[in-house]
């Protein structure tokens, strides 16, 4: 299987040509290999013909060049509703929004929170939670930050 940065190279003139503005890619081992391509239009929107043009177009492109043999899917699809923030610009653009944070490190002897993103400044996020029903604060290090994705609060 062609390594991730071959894909990106490979990809990049079709995700042009399709205007997609926004794009992931990652190996995931679920009793077989995936190959998932996360798309994002530059209206922050995605629907499933697109996802499906591209998809055709990518794995016409990847088979002229992965030649191992290696047997895996391709998944093209949506970044979806809770979809990953994956740099501080992103995360910078859901202030006030409702958020799933996992830390590499537990603080106040918890490894996860879910709240609203107040605040991103000096390389800390702020959050506020309610625990037990009691509003809460916590400020984070972003760099003990092992995961931070939108959520979906019921």
């Amino acid at each position: 299987m062609l390594s991730i940065q071959r894909v990106d190279e490979l990809i990049k003139p079709v995700l042009k040509e399709n205007n997609i503005a926004k794009y992931h890619i990652d190996i995931l081992k679920q009793g077989q290999m995936i190959l998932q391509i996360s798309l994002e239009k530059s209206d922050g929107t995605m629907d499933l013909d697109t996802c499906e043009k591209i998809s055709n177009q990518i794995s016409k492109v990847l088979d002229q060049y992965d030649d191992d043999n290696t047997q895996y899917m391709l998944d093209v699809c949506s970044f979806g509703i809770e979809k990953q923030l994956y740099s501080v610009e992103e995360v910078k653009q859901h202030i006030n929004d409702y958020v799933h944070v996992e830390l590499y490190n537990p603080q106040n002897g918890m490894d996860s929170f879910e709240g609203y993103l107040t605040e991103f400044a000096n390389n800390q996020i702020k959050i506020d939670y309610l625990l037990k029903g009691v509003k809460k604060h916590a400020t984070i290090d972003y760099a003990n930050i092992k995961l931070i994705r939108l959520a979906v609060k019921f």
